[in-house]
């Protein structure tokens, strides 16, 4: 059985939580963080120090569920680095054509609506209610903010 953990504890890290059906039965193992005073964002979930987390065993995943993607690409970089497996998670209330492309460590959060032949890069945040029509392309680490609506064939990336 696959073991999946969580890297941060504030609301995205929440927001993940709550979208975890698959890849790993549905259960995150902990949250990790590399504040010493880090508190869960859900009760029952333990936090786990970063700095001391040990290698993945097989099939260990990690979902970084930190909003800012300059810390985002880094901490998906190094755990990437460290053997961990970056998963991305689907909301079960979300949709996604079958034919999309999604990156690893993306969150696609409640509500959203992912069209045909779209192609999502690594570590996108697709918010709540997103709606993205046919053909698009999300650049890596871009962050589609609640309620977004793309047209078709439109091209989004990340700013420097």
């Amino acid at each position: 059985m696959k073991r999946l953990f969580i890297f941060g504890t504030g609301a995205h890290a929440r927001k993940a939580f709550h979208s975890v059906a698959e890849p790993c039965d549905g259960r995150v193992h902990a949250f990790v963080d590399e504040a010493l005073e880090a508190v869960s964002p859900v009760p029952g979930v333990p936090v786990l120090d970063a700095l001391t987390l040990p290698l993945p065993s097989a099939g260990d995943c990690m979902f970084v569920a930190v909003g800012r993607a300059d810390v985002r690409r880094r901490l998906m970089d190094a755990l990437q680095a460290q053997g961990w497996e970056l998963p991305s998670l689907v909301h079960p209330s979300a949709w996604v054509a079958p034919d999309v492309h999604v990156d690893a460590g993306v969150l696609v959060a409640a509500g959203a609506v992912i069209e045909s032949a779209t192609k999502i890069g690594r570590g996108v945040i697709v918010d709540i209610g997103v709606l993205i029509d046919h053909e698009c392309e999300i650049g890596a680490f871009c962050h589609l903010r609640p309620g977004e609506v793309l047209g078709p064939r439109s091209r989004r990336h990340a700013s420097a």
